[in-house]
């Protein structure tokens, strides 16, 4: 495993439990690392109070601008550019002075911003910014801040231990996460909200590990009546995300689902990931995980057959179309109607389910522990 040692299981002493109101005003500090934009041209920066931009490896401060003063950052040669000035450096650190937020683009995040110059200098945004403050941003990107409290701090455990696991497999990577699914949605300032925050300090600090380590705390929306093995998603890399049946999410808005293509589209978006194939005269499923999600499909057309994992197949033709690999294939003319159940990849916590154990007045520990079996909780220290 890249990155930093997991010597989690000899820092990690205490079981979790409710923060002192010391720990919630403290609490553990662990720097994470979240890419918000690459591949640009220019990016702009400011602040809500006065911001400096200096030079991270040298200490070298190129200007001390004041508060909403928006500064422009490009690629010079030999360096960068911050409005027109050119300077000898490949990276920029833009912080705030007197406690304020920096700014990206207009948007408010908490830490600091390094710029980097990229290939083909281009540029790319990184946030870096203590690990409770990160979670904060998270929630109301990922679960509406009215649903039940409960169900709010698990999802903000998940959140952590999530990102904490990718701060410490990152190895030498610029970036630890992104701010889009890839990782977790992360809207920073703007993803903050009372209730979800309450939720944040409430278990400020607490992870979910197993034997001693931090786990990669994966979640979805809805399971569609069951969760999957991480193996069938991830092939043996995270036995310990074990599947279970999952009554809890039926009342999510896409528990059962129905989506109809023409079968032309189809043929289009396959073509397009490389697969060049002629009419599709059928798509039938070839075997079935222990949750009901189908693992390859048959597609037969007019020169053959193609193989291809369910869950590439949903990749090409959008995860937004088919919310989940849990479908069945319908024909219909010169069309193909999918029948579906839940939406992700259903791995670990279902964030519907959540909020339905949450109603039936179920902990977030008793949530965490159903979703997650063979996991503990703990709480990280505080340095």
């Amino acid at each position: 495993m890249r990155g930093r040692p997991l010597l989690l299981a000899a820092l990690l002493l205490a079981p979790a439990s409710a923060a002192t109101p010391r720990e919630r005003s403290v609490g553990p500090v662990w720097p994470i690392r979240v890419l918000l934009k690459e591949g640009v041209e220019r990016l702009t920066v400011s602040g809500t109070t006065a911001f400096t931009v200096s030079d991270p490896a040298t200490g070298l401060l190129m200007g001390h601008y004041r508060a909403y003063m928006p500064v422009t950052v490009g690629a010079a040669r030999g360096g960068l550019g911050v409005d027109g000035r050119a300077f000898a450096a490949s990276a920029l650190l833009v912080e705030p002075v007197e406690g304020g937020w920096v700014r990206l683009e207009g948007r408010p995040y908490r830490g600091v911003l390094r710029l980097h110059r990229g290939p083909s200098s281009r540029l790319a945004a990184v946030n870096v910014l203590p690990l409770e403050e990160y979670v904060r941003g998270v929630m109301r990107a990922e679960v509406a801040p009215d649903w039940p409290i409960e169900a709010l701090k698990a999802q903000a455990v998940v959140a952590r231990t999530y990102a904490l696991y990718a701060a410490l497999t990152s190895g030498q990577a610029p970036y630890d996460l992104t701010a889009t699914t890839a990782s977790q949605m992360y809207a920073g300032a703007w993803g903050e909200d009372g209730r979800s925050d309450e939720a944040v300090l409430s278990t400020r600090g607490v992870v979910l590990t197993h034997e001693g380590m931090v786990i990669p705390a994966f979640y979805h929306s809805a399971s569609g009546g069951m969760t999957e093995d991480a193996v069938e998603v991830w092939e043996k890399r995270y036995p310990f995300i074990v599947g279970v049946p999952d009554p809890f999410s039926a009342g999510a808005p896409h528990h059962l689902w129905e989506e109809t293509l023409p079968e032309e589209t189809v043929r289009r978006v396959l073509t397009a990931g490389g697969h060049a194939l002629g009419v599709i005269r059928s798509i039938e499923t070839a075997g079935r995980t222990r949750s009901g999600r189908i693992q390859r499909l048959l597609v037969r057309h007019a020169s053959g057959m193609l193989t291809l994992e369910a869950k590439a197949f949903r990749q090409l033709v959008g995860w937004e179309v088919l919310r989940s690999t849990n479908f069945t294939v319908v024909p219909n003319g010169a069309e193909f109607t999918f029948v579906g159940k839940g939406w992700g990849h259903g791995v670990g916590l279902s964030q519907w389910g959540a909020k339905g154990m949450a109603e039936m007045a179920f902990g977030y520990e008793d949530i965490l522990g159903y979703y997650f079996p063979l996991a503990a909780l703990h709480r990280l220290p505080e340095r």
